[in-house]
């Protein structure tokens, strides 16, 4: 009994410690996917839209404010 016992705390514990590394490599991707939406919203915020016309430039313009809210622009 006290062997099937410690047979269970050894298998929750081995969880636990599974649970703690794929929860530290899900913050580490997400560390990773915010920087690279960051480089992307940068890189668009310094690409000119003096091209665009009409409804594309409306957008190209709401997006940037957008960023620009976000980031404290």
């Amino acid at each position: 009994m006290n062997r099937r016992l410690q047979d269970i705390r050894d298998l929750d514990h081995k969880r636990w410690e599974t649970m703690k590394e794929r929860v530290a490599e899900n913050k580490k991707f997400n560390e990773m996917q915010a920087a690279r939406q960051t480089e992307k919203d940068i890189e668009f915020l310094s690409k000119p839209i003096d091209h665009l016309q009409g409804d594309a430039l409306i957008l190209a313009q709401m997006h940037r404010q957008k960023l620009r809210e976000k980031y404290g622009l």
